[in-house]
Formats: C-alpha cells, sequence, structure tokens
C-alpha cells in the first residue's frame, strides 16, 4: 500500500462566538523548518523530542503472550476492505480558543435565549503536572508544550469506506494530551461555574500504572508487547472502522486528496462506525477557585481472558461495535414529526479503573472505583431540535 507521509507542527488560536474566525501565530524558522509535503517520519520524531523534557522510565513488567483471538486483544482489522492508498500524519500540535453554543429559544414555549460559553480552551503538553496557576492562566502552556500525535494513519478503500489508526498519543513516559477550560459559563457571562481540566490523555500503557491498578483491585493485569522496545509499558492503537451505506439520504462528496490521485469514498447520511482503544488519563477535574473535584488514574480498556481460567490477565482494547449513525424521521415528545439524527447500536464494551475519586487534589482521597463489564449493546438514541 502507498502512503504519503505529512508532519505538521500547529500552533492555533481560534474565537467561536455568534461568529467564528482564526488566527495563527508567527513560526520560529526551526519550527518553519519542520512542515514538509514528504519526509522521513523517524526525523521528524526525532525533530519533535527536542520540544520536552522526558520523566524518567520504571522498570519493565512482564509481558502476556497471545493465546486468544487477536482481535479480543489488538481490537479491529481490515479483513472486509481493500484499502489501496493512503497517508500517514506525524502532528505536535499547541491550540486555544473560545467556545460559545446558543439555543435562541431557550426550553419551553416562551423560553428566552440561553448559551454554554467554555472561555479559554488551550490545548498542549506540559511535561509536569498542571499548577493552579496554569489551570487560570490565559497561556497555560510555553510555546515548546506541543501535543504529540505520531502515527496517525489514514487508510482507504474508494469503494466501502476508510480504516483510521492512530499509534501514539503522547510519548513513552506518561507526557500525554493536556485540556485545560479557564471558565465555563452557563447562561449568564457573568458568573463563572469553574474551570475544567483533563491531564495526560495517552494510550501508553504505563507498567507502574498499571501496578497500582493491579494493587489496588486484585488483579494481574499485563500489556501485549507492542514491538517498539518500549522500557516502562506498551502502546495499544487506536483503530477505527468507517462505512458510509448508500441510501435515500446519501450525500455523495467523493474526491481525492488535493494534489494526489487518492479516491476517498463518498460519505453518507448512514454511516457505520467500529472503534477500539485503551486510554490512560492521569486526572480529570473540575476546578473552582483553586479546589478540584475529580477522578485521578483513569484507564479505559477491557480485559482479557487469555488462558481460560476465568480471570482476565491482560489489557485488550475497549470496543465500539457497529455504531450506525441515520437521518430519520421522528416523533417528538409533543407528537410533531421531525427530522433526527438516529444513533442505532449504541454497542460500547469496556472495564474502566479509576485510582482515586478525590476533592482537593488526588492524595485526598474518597476511595478507589472499578467498573467491570460495562455493556450498552442496545441503546439507542434520537438528537432532534425542539
Amino acid at each position: 500500500m502507498k502512503r504519503i507521509f505529512i508532519s505538521c507542527a500547529v500552533f492555533t488560536a481560534i474565537l467561536f462566538s455568534h461568529y467564528s474566525a482564526s488566527e495563527l501565530s508567527s513560526l520560529s524558522d526551526s519550527e518553519l523548518h519542520l512542515l514538509h509535503g514528504q519526509i522521513s517520519v523517524a526525523d521528524v520524531r526525532q525533530s519533535y523530542k527536542q520540544y520536552k523534557k522526558r520523566k524518567q522510565p520504571a522498570a519493565a513488567a512482564t509481558l502476556a503472550e497471545p493465546r486468544v483471538s487477536p482481535l479480543d486483544l489488538i481490537g479491529l482489522n481490515t479483513n472486509d476492505l481493500e484499502l489501496t492508498q493512503g497517508i500517514e500524519l506525524d502532528l505536535a500540535i499547541q491550540v486555544s480558543f473560545d467556545f460559545e453554543y446558543i439555543d435562541p429559544d431557550g426550553s419551553g414555549i416562551s423560553g428566552s435565549e440561553g448559551s454554554i460559553h467554555l472561555s479559554g480552551v488551550h490545548i498542549g503538553s506540559s511535561d509536569t503536572p498542571l499548577t493552579a496557576d496554569q489551570i487560570q492562566s490565559e497561556q497555560p502552556f510555553a510555546e515548546s508544550d506541543l501535543a504529540l500525535v505520531n502515527n496517525i494513519l489514514i487508510d482507504v478503500d474508494p469503494q466501502a469506506g476508510m480504516f483510521i489508526t492512530i499509534e501514539e498519543l503522547g510519548d513513552q513516559h506518561g507526557n500525554g494530551i493536556d485540556v485545560v477550560v479557564n471558565d465555563i459559563y452557563l447562561g449568564d457571562k457573568a458568573h463563572s461555574a469553574g474551570g475544567f481540566i483533563i491531564e495526560d490523555v495517552s494510550n501508553f500503557i504505563q507498567d507502574s500504572n498499571l501496578a497500582i491498578n493491579n494493587q489496588l483491585f486484585g488483579s494481574n493485569l499485563s500489556t501485549l508487547d507492542d514491538g517498539k522496545q518500549t522500557e516502562a509499558g506498551n502502546w495499544v492503537p487506536f483503530y477505527s472502522k468507517v462505512l458510509p451505506i448508500a441510501g435515500e439520504n446519501q450525500v455523495d462528496i467523493s474526491s481525492s486528496l488535493p494534489g494526489q490521485d487518492i479516491g476517498l469514498p463518498s460519505i453518507s447520511a448512514n454511516t457505520v462506525i467500529d472503534a477500539s482503544f485503551v486510554l490512560n488519563i492521569d486526572k480529570v477535574a473540575w476546578v473552582d477557585d483553586g479546589n478540584e473535584f475529580g477522578l485521578a488514574g483513569v484507564m479505559i480498556y477491557q480485559g482479557v481472558d487469555t488462558d481460560n481460567d476465568g480471570i482476565d490477565d491482560t489489557v485488550g482494547p475497549a470496543r465500539l461495535t457497529e455504531m450506525k449513525l441515520e437521518t430519520v424521521d421522528h416523533t417528538a415528545f409533543d407528537g410533531s414529526d421531525v427530522k433526527a439524527l438516529y444513533i442505532e447500536n449504541l454497542d460500547f464494551k469496556a472495564d474502566i479503573a479509576i485510582q482515586s475519586i478525590y476533592v482537593g487534589q488526588p492524595e485526598n482521597s474518597l476511595g478507589a472505583l472499578h467498573i467491570k463489564g460495562l455493556d450498552t449493546a442496545g441503546t439507542s438514541l434520537w438528537i432532534y431540535p425542539h
């Protein structure tokens, strides 16, 4: 399969209100040097590494040997697609923007206009835990604090669909993607409801974090060798398969990639999506006046029993299976006929481990939580205007 390699270093500031606009910050000569149409991926990674100071890796853990179906362990495959050509992307990105959603008629017959406003949304990656000053700052990240997303592969079957792979979110030392929201306004912009942070989102499963989970929840999980000779854990790639379905509401936007003879599949109003992934998140928290309420040490995965002894021993991917998106005619709660976005078969299966539910700081823990065997098969959702 032929691939085109693209590397981007991006700094973006976006403002969303009643209108949208964007602003690009100036890049230095060294940063501009990273922008190429086709270059060696290995060289790109080496250039990115100069931006970040890395944490010291922990000792490696014993790895599981696969004895079950590869689909249970790695997620999706491409057997039902005839992939021809595609592109590969590496990203080093830092983004800031404001976001506002406006409901012009509010709720009820005589409802007034309402809004949800996120002021100061920042995406980057700090190599140290986020501080209170950073969370409240309009510029929480230094210019070198770039979120890394490496080996994004987009492969296409022009007749059937596309297969998307993301191999690496963040780095192998615990530095993932950070998200800071300075203020959340619910209707009244005069009073903030607080801020929000998501710290170190990554698909690199560190041995040290897995050891904590094993101790907390009495498990004995390990990760499969990713083949990359990582010393402190292993990567678990994100996979997604997107299959448009022909139907009455199909909107054909088939095209080729700019400047390349790579046909993309048509995108229709009826689409089936599959996905598999493992995510580790250091912290998810609501922040108000420097105080936090949140979750620390969150891992979303699906345990796999490789030796059939009834006990999960390997970290496998959470799975979203054949979720179908359709635009349909629907009868609203008041009896009126409306168009709705119908999400059919929201079939999501996962285990979720949370090392700490805390108030103040993660060390002020209310306890840990382990959700086993989450299964939403058969769930459907209709979304429509009122």
